[in-house]
């Protein structure tokens, strides 16, 4: 679908997404894809060096959380992670993102503190329907995560 586009299409020439989209069964996700990957805002999320599907281990409140970040920028002393979402109808605000989805990203922060500690750990999703970046506070998602009973 459009998730798997945006993970493989920037490491992939440009003469070839219309082609890989067809292999997909994805050519008409192919111009939201485009459009995301595109946007000069979020170049950054796309540029070499960036990490695509990462997977994520680490133990929280004493479980183990298994999850895979969607996009992983690691420059100087911040990380950004950010999760893909393609739904139609999105948050206006980042105070309207759903609960379950703050705390996934809850889980992400506290997993990638772990993993780079002393260094910023940002969150965003990516809406790839309007190609806008959200930034979540650190606040509301490890609040979320608290209320899940998993920090």
């Amino acid at each position: 679908g459009s998730l798997s586009l945006l993970e493989n299409l920037p490491s992939l020439p440009r003469d070839l997404w219309t082609s890989y989209a067809d292999e997909l069964g994805a050519s008409e996700l192919l111009p939201e894809a485009q459009a995301v990957i595109e946007a000069p805002e979020l170049a950054g999320l796309f540029a070499p060096g960036t990490l695509a599907e990462v997977p994520l281990s680490a133990d929280l409140g004493g479980k183990r959380l298994h999850g895979v970040i969607d996009r992983l920028v690691v420059e100087g002393d911040e990380v950004l992670a950010v999760d893909f979402k393609s739904n139609r109808k999105e948050p206006a605000t980042a105070d309207q993102v759903p609960e379950g989805l703050l705390r996934q990203m809850g889980a992400y922060a506290d997993a990638l503190e772990q993993i780079f500690p002393g260094k910023t750990i940002r969150l965003a999703i990516l809406w790839t329907h309007s190609a806008r970046l959200m930034e979540l506070t650190q606040a509301s998602v490890m609040e979320a995560l608290q209320r899940s009973g998993k920090a």
